[in-house]
């Protein structure tokens, strides 16, 4: 009985160093060497990025950056369109505010611009002639 004791106490007793011989403390490590892992780990990591990735960036052959040229003329289009507008809505309200009874047409360059009064709501159309798209504005008549 007593070997048997010392036995199953030697087996325990082996047991518990043999454990304790083969465990380690655990430690961290970054993997990425951005963080201040192993560069030799980058070149990997950026292929399997670039594998994951599905973003597929725009073409940038449409797009040409405008001349001086280009641009004065885009800017000075801009101011005559807003002028005439201008104009036109000064013919429309009137110098006293006084808003026309009847329906009125305007054309400015590839615009056409109807003005609607006869309805609950002053309705501007607005008609691009060179593409065929219209805006509808609709404003109430008593604010």
């Amino acid at each position: 009985m007593k070997y048997v004791k010392s036995i199953v106490f030697l087996f325990l007793v082996s047991l518990i160093l043999s454990f304790r011989s083969f465990s380690s403390e655990l430690t961290f490590k970054f993997l990425n060497p951005s963080f201040g892992g192993d560069p030799l780990y980058g070149s990997f990591l950026l292929q399997e990025a670039q594998l994951q990735n599905t973003f597929k960036e725009k073409s940038t052959s449409f797009y040409k950056p405008k001349s001086l040229l280009e641009r004065f003329s885009e800017s000075f289009t801009n101011q005559l369109i807003y002028r005439m507008a201008d104009i036109m809505l000064d013919q429309i309200f009137g110098e006293n505010n006084q808003l026309p009874d009847q329906p009125a047409t305007y054309t400015i360059g590839n615009f056409r611009i109807t003005f609607d009064p006869t309805g609950d709501n002053y309705v501007f159309e607005i008609y691009d002639l060179s593409t065929g798209e219209s805006t509808r504005l609709e404003m109430p008549k008593y604010l």
